[in-house]
């Protein structure tokens, strides 16, 4: 920071502190007073003349406070207060405030009421919106108010939606329909899709918590299911995989191969790609529904899959995690680590994800192998999990849901109370956390209950 020139500071009558004359004994060993106030000057270089006299004394000009001038300073303050709002220009002002750190930012409105302008300067909350990656995103249909306008009144909401990801705090709703456990659960911003052992799939409107459709054509329980904006795909004990048309939620086809349960699904546009407990992984074409190869490879079933573009990560109970190319079917790398069978696997085309019957979550470079972090803290499976930039979220046995730190592997938040038995699935994104369980209920933790989201970039 450039210190502004004498000249400048007279201007605007900005009082400077002088040097003054101390004289000190000397003595071979420093003497410090623990109750006389030590100021440091990081950018200011103070010239100090040491003058040795017969006297065994020395003198030393500085600029700290002398104990015996304290009085005639604080009288001195309490006389002269400045203000510099009403010495300088608007527009510096406003730049000094912005250099405030946020929390004493927050006390600006309490000094006075030119202050109190300062802190509602919409520019100020735009820049606080840009340093911390904040972004809006306002549908061209919607009405604001002046108030909603600003920038100060989405930091806000943004702001509360940071602070109770940080402490925890939600508001809670069930969804009660299903008649035995909820293995899978998938959601987007206006719908829950889950899966269970009672044979159906359900559809929930996520605004109003009320099931509104039921899908029924598994003869097992349907064990995983994934979607998108046309269609839903769903995997079952009874050995095939359904696509369902989501508009009409009508079957659109039924895939037939595996000999044992369908663990789970992952597809896109060009791949219906399958996990099962015969050992396999099954990859069938998404727009014809017909197989093109079939991946071996694993010593036990093989619980997890997930693709992107032309990778595919798979993890089996036989502890292992496995990089495969999907057009050849060849293996690229396998991870090796966990110490029992791995339960769920998560890839971003980046880092992979890893949950296990150790108790523990690793987080493993795709690309080199290598085992970056190690998370503990489950006292039972890790059943369960998802990640999205630095945060990962977990479901285990333990009845626990968990966020941990994907940078230090820290655990943030931890929801005990939330299930009654075992959890099996468990989705998130910036505005809620959705989990699935063995006691029949699907529980939704709303982080953004009567926070305003609508413009919110999310």
């Amino acid at each position: 920071m450039v210190f502004p020139h004498k000249s400048i500071l007279n201007q605007y009558k900005i009082p400077i502190a002088l040097p003054y004359k101390r004289m000190t004994e000397m003595s071979d060993e420093p003497e410090f007073n623990a109750h006389e106030p030590l100021h440091i000057y990081k950018n200011q270089q103070v010239t100090i003349n040491i003058n040795r006299e017969k006297t065994g004394k020395r003198v030393a000009y500085n600029h700290s406070v002398n104990k015996d001038k304290q009085q005639v300073i604080a009288d001195t303050i309490q006389t002269k207060k400045i203000d510099f709002t009403k010495l300088l220009p608007a527009e510096l002002c406003s730049y000094i405030v912005s250099m405030l750190d946020f929390q004493t930012l927050l006390t600006i409105p309490y000094v006075s009421r030119a202050w109190a302008h300062l802190f509602y300067i919409d520019e100020l909350w735009r820049l606080r919106m840009v340093e911390n990656d904040w972004k809006l995103k306002i549908p061209a249909h919607l009405t604001l108010t002046e108030e909603e306008k600003s920038y100060y009144y989405w930091f806000k909401q943004r702001y509360q939606l940071e602070i109770r990801w940080n402490t925890g705090k939600v508001a809670s709703h069930y969804l009660i329909g299903h008649t035995d456990s909820v293995y899978c659960v998938q959601f987007d911003e206006h719908k829950i899709i889950t899966g269970s052992r009672d044979r159906t799939i359900k559809i929930w409107d996520l605004h109003h918590y009320q099931c509104v459709h039921t899908l029924e054509g598994h003869q097992g329980s349907v064990l995983c299911l994934k979607f998108n904006d046309k269609v839903i795909i769903s995997g079952s004990t009874d050995t095939t995989v359904i696509i369902w048309d989501i508009r009409t939620k009508r079957i659109r086809g039924r895939l037939h191969g595996h000999i044992l349960g369908v663990s789970e699904i992952s597809f896109d546009d060009k791949y219906i790609i399958s996990s099962s407990k015969d050992y396999t992984i099954r990859v069938w074409s998404s727009t014809t529904f017909q197989p093109i190869r079939m991946i071996r490879g694993h010593w036990g079933p093989v619980n997890s899959i997930q693709h992107k573009g032309n990778y595919l990560v798979s993890a089996s109970s036989d502890t292992l995690i496995k990089l495969w190319e999907v057009s050849t079917g060849n293996l690229i790398r396998e991870f090796a680590g966990h110490k029992h069978g791995l339960a769920c696997v998560r890839f971003d085309g980046k880092y992979i994800v890893s949950g296990s019957n150790d108790r523990t979550i690793r987080v493993w470079n795709a690309m080199t192998g290598e085992c970056l972090m190690k998370f503990e803290g489950h006292s039972e499976l890790v059943r369960n999990l998802r990640f999205d930039g630095d945060r990962v979220v977990s479901a285990s046995y333990d009845q626990t849901i968990r966020v941990w730190d994907i940078k230090t592997g820290a655990c943030s938040l931890k929801f005990q109370s939330g299930h009654t038995s075992w959890i099996f699935d468990v989705h998130f994104d910036k505005k809620r956390i959705v989990s699935s369980s063995h006691d029949c209920r699907v529980l939704v933790m709303d982080f953004t209950h009567q926070l305003d989201t609508r413009c919110l970039d999310l």
